[in-house]
Parts: structure tokens; C-alpha cells; sequence
């Protein structure tokens, strides 16, 4: 496979996983509870976006004691400018959410599920106690496949839901095609060793895995279909 760049590498070995998890998001959009189903979706969204800026502020502080490491200052500057793009994203939730009737008490009151956890937690754990380039195999994963305007606004018409409830989810619909074209090229132009590669990879995996589990999750909070 030398003939692929970095990225393609990666998404040629996740084809399988990857494919679960959109086969269990095809499962929660066909739910007969979609409406339901959304809310917790948001909320979802909201429990990621509440970590995402302290995960990068830790891959900063682990990158910063690996100066030798030839991938950690590109790393670094892209940490510092995907932190000013992701800053109030978490807020931006807890507004939409409001607009279904939950007030910043419950968003923050609620415990968020278990695979929620282990996803953002097992990141955690591989850019302090490993390497802070494992961030791209989760970043990769969660930014590189957006949806688009269309299907959010589907989502929206279909859920019956207030329009403003969507309105995160719809700019990140946006936003994310760029953010897309960033962390590819960013991974593609890093000069990854097999060592990098292959925690990347990891990443990568576990982060398609727990995000299966996840929707699967809200897709049993709807009723079991006859």
C-alpha cells in the first residue's frame, strides 16, 4: 500500500468498521422514534463538544514534551487553530437545546452514557500515556465525514423538531467540508512513522467503534419495533 498517502491508508483499513457505524446512524435515522430519537442525538452532540477543547488543550501540553518528535510542532499549530474554531461549539448546544425544552441544569445534570465516556476517555488516555498524535485518528473520524445541509435539514423536517434546535448540527454541516480538507491534508503532509501510523490507525478504529455503540444506544431509548 505505498502508494497511498496517509490518509487513504487509513480509510482503506477502516472500511469495515467505518461501515458499521453509518449502518447503526442509517438504523437511528429510519427509527420510528426519530423525533424522540433526535433530541438525544443533540444531547450527544453537546457531551462531545463539551470535551473537545480541553482534549486538544491536553494534546497541546503532551505534544509540547516531545520537541524532538518531527510531527509535534505541526501538530501543535494545528491543535491552536482548531481550538479557536471549536470555542463556544459546547455552548452553541446547550442553546439548541433549550429550544427543546431543556434548561443548562439538565444538560449538565444528566450523566452522560457510559460508551459516551469510554470514547472520549479512551482518547484521553492514548495522547497522555502514548502519543498526542492518536487525536487525529479521533478527529479524522469525527470531522472527516460530515453531513451535508440537505440531510441535516431532512433530519430537521422529518424529526418535526424547532428548526433553531438544529442549528449547531446544521453549521458544523457547513464548516466541517473544511475542517474535512484540513485534518486530510494535515495527516497526509505529517511525517508519520509507522509508529505514528499505527496509533492513528488505533484511534481511528476505537473512535468508529464506540460511535456505533453510541447510537445504537439511542436508538434502545425509542420502542422496540413489532
Amino acid at each position: 500500500m505505498s502508494h497511498l498517502s496517509n490518509f487513504d491508508r487509513i480509510e482503506q483499513s477502516m472500511h469495515f468498521i467505518r461501515t458499521n457505524s453509518f449502518h447503526s446512524f442509517h438504523n437511528f435515522r429510519t427509527h420510528p422514534d426519530f423525533p424522540n430519537l433526535c433530541k438525544e442525538y443533540i444531547y450527544f452532540n453537546q457531551t462531545l463538544a463539551r470535551a473537545t477543547i480541553p482534549m486538544m488543550e491536553e494534546v497541546i501540553k503532551s505534544a509540547e514534551k516531545l520537541p524532538d518528535d518531527p510531527v509535534c510542532a505541526p501538530l501543535i499549530q494545528y491543535m491552536e487553530q482548531h481550538i479557536a474554531e471549536e470555542t463556544d461549539h459546547d455552548e452553541w448546544y446547550v442553546d439548541d437545546l433549550a429550544h427543546l425544552g431543556l434548561s443548562r441544569a439538565e444538560v449538565f445534570n444528566r450523566i452522560p452514557s457510559p460508551n459516551t465516556a469510554s470514547l472520549v476517555g479512551s482518547v484521553y488516555y492514548w495522547v497522555k500515556h502514548h502519543h498526542p498524535i492518536a487525536f487525529l485518528g479521533y478527529m479524522g473520524s469525527i470531522e472527516t465525514y460530515p453531513s451535508t445541509e440537505a440531510f441535516v435539514k431532512d433530519m430537521n423536517n422529518d424529526s418535526g423538531l424547532p428548526e433553531k434546535a438544529f442549528d449547531t448540527i446544521l453549521m458544523h454541516a457547513r464548516i466541517d467540508i473544511e475542517h474535512s480538507k484540513d485534518i486530510r491534508k494535515l495527516i497526509d503532509n505529517l511525517p508519520l512513522t509507522e509508529f505514528h501510523f499505527n496509533i492513528i490507525e488505533t484511534t481511528a478504529f476505537q473512535t468508529f467503534r464506540y460511535m456505533s455503540l453510541v447510537m445504537n444506544d439511542i436508538c434502545k431509548l425509542g420502542p422496540i419495533k413489532n
